[in-house]
């Protein structure tokens, strides 16, 4: 076994990382018991980049990194370097929030792979998220996934902290799940502490490592720390999950009446299902009923229709399909049909915060999924680029009463518009087809360099078919129709009449389309440089266009 011992004077240690598939095993523990164990590229040779390790509690100790893996260098570990942060260590952090990929008005990680936002909940005065984190390497891999952390004054800037749950071993990793405010001390530990739940989810065996662990199921844990560090509230499950089964993605809320709901991803006779869970005491629940044909990441909760006041429920999951009704003793029932939340490609499991004052909405974040990064578990498909993928802006909910029914609306809450620069430049312009032999119209083309990062806002009338799309991904409107068909293939119709409303928010590598208010089309693009593409016989097009200043302003 290889083993080297750090003193540690405060909690960070910097592994160096190589871009590559020799990976190791590297068991963390301290002088009384093992704290972790992840699988990382580390090396003694020059690294691609370094990664943090913060080991909460750890100050004042020595702390032991050893593997026991075959064929591991004796020297495996001297690259491993101790004290100050990502932003003190420039000698080993360069360039952070400056780097060439990183988006700019949208949350990513320093270093390591982003998936499902988890654990949102408003505390303190500030959106705390969670998320699905690979702190040590730019892919998923099904391994070392904790639970990152970063906090918000506004839902806008975010400032990341050491990863708040970390697995204890390398069997399982910590899945997606989320959190809330223990408001009426269900728990007994103190009214405000925050419980969490997860998925203890069966992590990927490697180096001929097997598992017969598979799911242990949906766990809770509880912060007396306003949600920085995590403890178990019980040892093992407060919902088991039968061997086989990958049922994952708790969604825990408070009801009205005082007790707790947990909704579960679940599969039932051969079908996906959301299962609806209760419990008085945040430690023994009991289950309550099923909806059929959900899929992963469920979130539930009730909003006021703007129009009426009524009270509803919308439930919905992963792929965003939301669906409106009500929720009575832990029973969805919906009214009339669902719709997506959001119409492009590359939005994906999508949360709302918990416990937020303001019930007359409900604020939303989901994982804005990069393409050039996709899903994978080869690692070297990010090139040395020592981070990936991020988040979509956080959005704002609203149940409305059109006229064929409800209908949920997302649109950017407006402390995005406190990021635009200046006063912008107006855009005015006319689209009008010109015969071709006689025959039909050939469309007319428009082009509109847009600003990186940027926001553009236009009011567009069209008596013919128009296509918008920025690098390829956008919508044809049909206006006789009153429909917009999305590139991926989904189509809406807005709810009312008139000119559109549309609004582009463009990063570095994504392109975020709202619609009138009401609708969001989210699509991943690598292109540098964003033009705004319009095609049509008849249109007008009036608008502007501001440049935006990084989120990372502060943090550089």
């Amino acid at each position: 076994m290889i083993a080297k011992r750090f003193a540690l004077n405060d909690p960070t240690l910097h592994i160096p990382i190589v871009d590559s598939d020799d990976f190791w095993y590297v068991r963390v523990s301290d002088e009384n018991a093992q704290i972790g164990e992840f699988y990382i590229a580390v090396t003694a040779a020059k690294p691609d980049f370094y990664c943090p390790m913060t080991l909460h509690g750890c100050e004042g100790r020595t702390v032991t990194l050893s593997c026991a893996d075959e064929g591991a260098p004796d020297d495996l570990f001297e690259g491993v370097l101790t004290g100050g942060s990502c932003e003190t260590r420039p000698d080993l952090y360069p360039n952070l929030y400056r780097e060439p990929e990183r988006q700019q008005i949208h949350f990513s990680p320093k270093r390591g792979w982003l998936n499902d936002p988890n654990g949102l909940v408003y505390a303190g005065g500030a959106f705390h998220m969670c998320f699905q984190h690979n702190p040590f390497g730019p892919n998923h891999g099904g391994v070392n996934i904790c639970w990152g952390l970063a906090v918000s004054p506004d839902g806008v800037h975010f400032t990341e902290y050491p990863d708040a749950i970390l697995p204890h071993d390398s069997l399982t990793h910590i899945a997606s799940g989320s959190a809330i405010v223990d408001e009426d001390n269900l728990c007994g530990l103190g009214k405000d502490t925050i419980l969490a739940v997860y998925t203890a989810l069966g992590s990927n065996m490697k180096k001929g490592r097997s598992s017969s662990v598979g799911t242990r199921g949906q766990m809770i844990e509880y912060s007396t720390d306003g949600g920085v560090t995590f403890k178990p509230l019980v040892e093992g499950p407060i919902i088991p999950v039968p061997k086989g089964e990958s049922w994952r993605d708790p969604k825990i809320l408070r009801l009205d009446d005082g007790t707790l709901c947990i909704a579960v991803y679940e599969t039932y006779d051969g079908r996906n299902c959301v299962s609806f869970y209760s419990s008085k005491n945040a430690r023994d629940w009991r289950f309550e009923s099923r909806t059929m044909d959900l899929y992963e990441c469920p979130d539930l909760f009730p909003l006021p229709v703007t129009e009426t006041g009524e009270r509803l429920w919308v439930l919905y999951g992963a792929n965003s399909m939301a669906r409106i009704g009500r929720f009575e003793n832990y029973r969805f029932a919906q009214i009339g049909e669902s719709r997506y939340l959001d119409y492009g490609t590359a939005a994906y499991a999508g949360q709302t915060w918990n416990s937020h004052p303001n019930e007359t909405g409900r604020y939303h974040i989901a994982w804005l999924r990069d393409p050039a990064a996709a899903w994978s578990y080869d690692p070297s498909f990010n090139h040395g680029v020592p981070f990936a993928q991020g988040m979509t802006v956080t959005c704002r909910f609203t149940l409305h009463r059109c006229a064929d029914g409800y209908r949920l609306f997302r649109a950017p809450i407006d402390a995005l518009k406190s990021l635009r620069c200046g006063a912008g430049e107006a855009i005015s312009l006319s689209l009008k087809g010109e015969p071709a032999q006689g025959r039909v119209s050939r469309p007319a083309a428009a082009r509109i360099r847009l600003d990186v990062p940027g926001d553009a806002e236009f009011i567009v009338s069209a008596s013919s078919p128009l296509r918008a799309a920025v690098c390829g991904q956008g919508f044809d409107y049909l206006p006789h129709e009153r429909l917009l068909r999305f590139s991926g293939g989904k189509s809406y119709s807005p709810a009312g009449d008139g000119p559109l409303s549309i609004r582009i928010i463009t990063d570095r590598r994504s392109t975020e389309f709202f619609i009138n208010g009401e609708i969001s089309a989210s699509y991943g693009c690598g292109d540098a440089q964003k033009t705004l593409e319009l095609y049509g016989d008849d249109a007008r097009l009036d608008g502007r266009l501001w440049a935006m200043e990084s989120i990372w302003k502060n943090n550089i």
